[in-house]
């Protein structure tokens, strides 16, 4: 089940146009319009860079090797660069490079990974990455515009989280169950229509061996799409979002996003999973 989770993505108008950022101070307005504001004034800036992590959790214990540390820089509103990070924050061997390259290693064994989007009529298409795959690469599903946009269209119930430090506001911002599944539910399945087996070329009796190979392929593919289907219907769904806002900038500061999933585990009990994502903005420009 973890591996089916593991680093696996606006209705509402917006009234008040910003040319300058802190173009409004957020002041006991209410949690959904300070939302507003805050995504109007991402929007608005030309850049801005963050590093985030993310983790999966599996009964309250962070899993092995789950944990992905990576940054990334945003450019004229609608480019997005993502690379993988050391552990102490730098960057792995040449991952903030653009342009394809070949897997290697950083230290510790740690993976590079780097993507680069574009937002063309409105939807983030991948543009470039290493390793290509999708099932090796996660930093597509972690770009941080596209899950504060999901924050806008999404159906959701918006809060003040109390005790927020001073100067600061944190907005928690917890999707409906009906959301939060189909929300996963996507997420899943363009993840196995990337890996869903592909017909090779050739010809004679290689073709008809090509052939027979991918009909044993495709026939587990969607054996497995059938069971991950299955797992998704029993499992219970919650997905919460802390947006950290600096009130002055009308900016996000800091996104954590939560989603757990409850599902009967084999021996009888349940199993808890909970991914973890969060993600520090800076350098706004």
């Amino acid at each position: 089940m973890g591996k089916w989770l593991c680093i696996r993505t606006g209705s509402l108008a917006v009234l008040l146009v910003c040319s300058l950022s802190g173009c409004a101070v957020l002041q006991d307005k209410p949690a959904a319009e300070d939302l507003s504001l805050v995504l109007a004034g991402m929007e608005g800036s030309d850049g801005v860079s963050f590093k985030g992590a993310a983790a999966l959790l599996v009964g309250g214990k962070t899993l092995p090797d789950s944990t992905l540390y990576y940054g990334g820089k945003v450019a004229d509103h609608k480019k997005i660069s993502l690379y993988s990070l050391l552990p102490d924050g730098a960057p792995a061997a040449s991952a903030s490079e653009p342009g394809p390259r070949q897997l290697k290693q950083g230290s510790a064994g740690t993976p590079v990974l780097f993507t680069q989007m574009v937002k063309e009529k409105g939807k983030w298409t991948l543009k470039q990455a290493s390793p290509v795959t999708a099932e090796s690469n996660p930093l597509e599903n972690l770009n941080p515009l596209r899950h504060l946009e999901e924050l806008e269209q999404r159906q959701k119930t918006v809060s003040e989280e109390a005790g927020s430090a001073r100067g600061t506001r944190v907005l928690r911002i917890e999707l409906t169950a009906e959301e939060a599944r189909s929300q996963l539910a996507a997420e899943l399945e363009q993840e196995m229509q990337a890996i869903r087996p592909a017909a090779p070329g050739g010809s004679g009796s290689t073709a008809s061996q090509h052939t027979k190979a991918l009909e044993a392929k495709t026939a587990l593919w969607e054996q497995k799409r059938a069971e991950l289907q299955q797992r998704l219907d029993r499992a219970a769904i919650r997905t919460v979002y802390y947006l950290k806002v600096d009130p002055k900038r009308n900016l996000p500061e800091r996104l954590t996003w939560n989603r757990t999933l409850t599902y009967p585990g084999k021996s009888g009990t349940d199993t808890e999973e909970t991914y973890i994502t969060q993600v520090d903005f800076y350098d706004y420009r």
